[in-house]
Parts: structure tokens; C-alpha cells; sequence
């Protein structure tokens, strides 16, 4: 979220990571960055905040996990720092089936 953050990022920015199981979005109304907030407790501090919303981050669910029902396994960001080490934590979920 940046004041030129005015329309949907580009698909370049969208290729950073392009796992198929990966869902990437532009939150413009900040929707789920604010229900994702919502997953931690008031007192963690979290990386990659604006005015007390999320923003460019990382958040790596286990399948089949209930939204809402626990934290993500890996959360963290700028997306474009940490796109290398989601990759490696796909990799190690892939290897784990």
C-alpha cells in the first residue's frame, strides 16, 4: 500500500512468485489484510504495516486449513524480500506430501 499504489499490480509484479498454488491479489479495499490482522495477537509485532494494515506480505497456509482458524505457518514481507524464502518453504511442502 503506497499512495501509487492506484490499480492492480502488474503482471510482472504478480510473476514474482508464480507457484500454482500461491493466490496472489490487490487487496484495495484491505479487506483480508484486515481479517488477517485479526489471526494475530494485538500484542506480535508484525512487519509490512501501514496505519495498522498489512501490506506486500507473505502468508503461507498448511492445505486444507479453515481461514480463520489458526495463524499462517510463515508470514512475512516485503513480498518482493521474502519471495525466495517462500519459495524454499513451497518447495519443503512439496516434498512433504
Amino acid at each position: 500500500m503506497l499512495p501509487t499504489d492506484w490499480a492492480r499490480p502488474s503482471g510482472f509484479v504478480m510473476a514474482r512468485i508464480a507457484d500454482p498454488r500461491a493466490i496472489q491479489f490487490w487487496d484495495k479495499d484491505h479487506l483480508v489484510a484486515t481479517e488477517l490482522r485479526q489471526q494475530f495477537p494485538r500484542s506480535q509485532s508484525l512487519c509490512c504495516q501501514r496505519n495498522g494494515i498489512l501490506w506486500d506480505v507473505a502468508a503461507l497456509y498448511p492445505k486444507d486449513v479453515v481461514w480463520g482458524g489458526s495463524a499462517p505457518v510463515f508470514f512475512d514481507g516485503a513480498v518482493l524480500d521474502v519471495a525466495d524464502t517462500v519459495r524454499q518453504h513451497l518447495s519443503a511442502l512439496s516434498g512433504s506430501r
